[in-house]
């Protein structure tokens, strides 16, 4: 496991109704250990009556920040998000891993990706990240990324990331995707179908392939994705409960 170092909170916001984000300062003497390239993530570390809570979270901002951004969201009766998001204060501490990762994200500069993007709830903020930096450092890749929830309402960083995709559009591709709305392209959960009109959209050839998510989304998509021909080593997962 990761060193764990004591970090502060220096801002909290609320992202959604059900989502929030959480600033953490990095002091000088530990710049270097939290160095993190975008799809990297962090264990958090935290004791709330009396229980030792630790949960994963990744980090959603841009690498050469003073700071590591966390984008937590209630899932259920979770003990450390419900904290985080009623009672977490600036000021206070947590105990936060070094940077870890599972799904390196293609950070290459030298030549033209299409990347296929599948998640859904706050399984975008390793994206979010993503999508920053090929941005910024102006990388000649194609995002087209398939973003589900329930609602725009629920969406995290859903103005952000819409107003890149129009600003940037010929990097940046977004299919929203809601399951009790109908206002986004599809209306559902993501499922073989919407994966499939997408694919007609955009086409099959993608040099990556990301998921991020519950296990049914990963299943799903790589069932789809496979009958289209793309071959294993194009794909890569995190898979979450």
């Amino acid at each position: 496991m990761s060193t764990l170092h004591n970090l502060q909170v220096i801002d909290k916001k609320m992202l959604t109704p059900e989502s929030v984000s959480v600033v953490l300062e990095i002091p000088e003497d530990l710049k270097s250990k939290y160095n993190f390239k975008p799809g990297q993530f962090v264990m958090v570390e935290k004791i709330i009556n009396g229980e030792n809570l630790r949960r994963y979270y990744s980090i959603y901002n841009l690498p050469e920040d003073a700071q590591i951004k966390l984008g937590i969201k209630l899932k259920g009766k979770d003990g450390f998000a419900d904290f985080a998001m009623h009672h977490l204060q600036h000021g206070d501490t947590l105990q936060v891993s070094e940077p870890m990762d599972d799904v390196p994200f293609d950070l290459s500069d030298h030549s033209s990706k299409r990347i296929l993007a599948i998640t859904i709830g706050s399984g975008i903020t390793p994206f979010y990240s993503y999508i920053q930096y090929m941005l910024k450092r102006q990388l000649p890749h194609k995002l087209v990324l398939i973003y589900g929830n329930e609602s725009p309402a629920k969406t995290m960083f859903l103005d952000e990331i819409s107003e890149l995709e129009a600003q940037f559009p010929q990097h940046l591709k977004v299919y929203k995707v809601y399951s009790k709305d109908d206002s986004g392209d599809f209306s559902g959960r993501i499922n073989e179908q919407i994966i499939k009109n997408v694919l007609q959209k955009e086409g099959t050839g993608f040099d990556a392939i990301y998921m991020i998510g519950p296990d049914d989304l990963k299943k799903t998509a790589a069932k789809v994705l496979t009958e289209a021909g793309t071959t294993s080593d194009k794909l890569h997962y995190r898979v979450y409960s």
